[in-house]
């Protein structure tokens, strides 16, 4: 039994809840097919004393990060609108406000903080392509991965706001993460985090994760990690975003090594790793039946989806990113099309977020005998995977 060290609690008390087999970094397009790529063991464990689940063996980050392909400026953020009007109630965002992100990807939730009449305003970002975009924005950013070697550049007690948006879920060494934005931020000051929020995994039973996400964070395993750290959650709220969104506000307290373990989360974790072989065979078996399916949508969890489960008859990925369009998934023959080039009569399977689901079956006329969905929370996953959502 395998058995590592937590990454929030350090106790020798990690297992393995699924096995995934070893698999391909998703992100990493091809321009040709059978093209041979580096493969990597896809194992999710959990802590059987404090609950959190990670995966056992993470890719070295300098691998994952050294171009990212996947900007910020592509996605949907409808929820970033409201998370600036939190943070101007609950952290006293103003123009006079020094703030930090962490993670600052290309830079749009910086040029939305400048929008709003900040200026004293930095961002940390390890990969080149989303670097080289926020620098031509002329955005102040250090081209490196955040941690301690940074506090000579950033400060002590430094910002009033420090802000990491989809990052922690990326990160392997938390505590040194969170031990520098301690260091980083002032006394009075306030930690906004953003992260997927995987209870919707368990409650949904999705097992669309990514290679690139080594913690998967519930609310529960969020608030032990920041205890142990030494912040205090003020306020949390979820949204619709890539799933669903966790947004956690903090503050500075005493360090305390909470371990709270709720026998409902037990249950999910149980009937999570219990349910994956059923809900593989039956999307293998509903597939069988099809003649062309294409997976509508080239992101992170379709893609670890398609390796996942291997459906069978998926002729092909159709994506309306152009920057995608004419690769090859890493590992596979598949090809990513863009809409006009694809069989309109074939089954779709849609991999694309909940916020623009009903956007896109309004664009492409589709119905719902020719399509579901494949990436809750959605009203229209199949009939055999909502039954058993708990």
């Amino acid at each position: 039994m395998i058995r590592k060290q937590c990454r929030i609690c350090n106790g020798e008390s990690v297992e393995l809840l699924l096995d995934f087999g070893k698999q391909p970094i998703v992100h990493h397009l091809q321009y040709e097919p059978n093209v041979e790529v580096p493969l990597y063991p896809f194992e999710l464990g959990v802590c059987t004393e404090c609950l959190f689940l990670q995966l056992l063996q993470p890719i070295d980050p300098d691998i994952l990060y050294q171009n990212y392909f996947t900007l910020s400026s592509w996605k949907n953020q409808p929820h970033a609108k409201r998370l600036i009007e939190v943070m101007k109630a609950l952290a006293g965002l103003c123009e006079s406000c020094s703030i930090l992100e962490v993670g600052c990807n290309d830079g749009s939730f910086m040029q939305m903080l400048l929008d709003e009449g900040v200026q004293d305003l930095i961002g940390v970002e390890p990969t080149k392509d989303s670097n080289q975009i926020a620098q031509s924005l002329e955005l102040k950013i250090i081209n490196d991965f955040f941690g301690p070697h940074l506090l000579s550049e950033l400060g002590n007690n430094r910002f009033d706001l420090v802000i990491s948006r989809q990052v922690l879920e990326h990160v392997i060494d938390l505590h040194d993460f969170l031990s520098t934005i301690r260091q980083v931020l002032k006394d009075d000051g306030t930690l906004v985090i953003e992260i997927p929020d995987s209870q919707w995994n368990l409650e949904q039973l999705d097992y669309a994760l990514w290679e690139e996400h080594v913690n998967y964070f519930t609310l529960n395993t969020a608030k032990q990690l920041l205890s142990r750290n030494g912040f205090k959650v003020i306020h949390h709220e979820v949204t619709l975003f890539s799933g669903r969104a966790l947004t956690i506000f903090a503050e500075k307290t005493e360090s305390s090594e909470m371990k709270w373990k709720n026998d409902n989360e037990v249950q999910l974790i149980q009937n999570y790793q219990n349910k994956f072989d059923y809900v593989r065979d039956s999307f293998r078996d509903a597939l069988s039946k099809k003649n062309n399916v294409y997976i509508y949508g080239c992101g992170a969890r379709s893609s670890t989806f398609l390796n996942f489960i291997q459906p069978p008859n998926v002729v092909g990925f159709v994506d309306d990113q152009s920057e995608k369009q004419l690769h090859y998934l890493p590992n596979t023959n598949i090809q990513i099309l863009p809409y006009d080039k694809a069989d309109k009569n074939a089954f779709f399977l849609l991999g694309v977020n909940t916020e623009n689901e009903s956007k896109v079956v309004k664009k492409r006329g589709l119905n719902s005998e020719n399509f579901y969905s494949i990436l809750p929370p959605s009203k229209n996953l199949p009939n055999f995977w909502k039954n058993l959502i708990l």
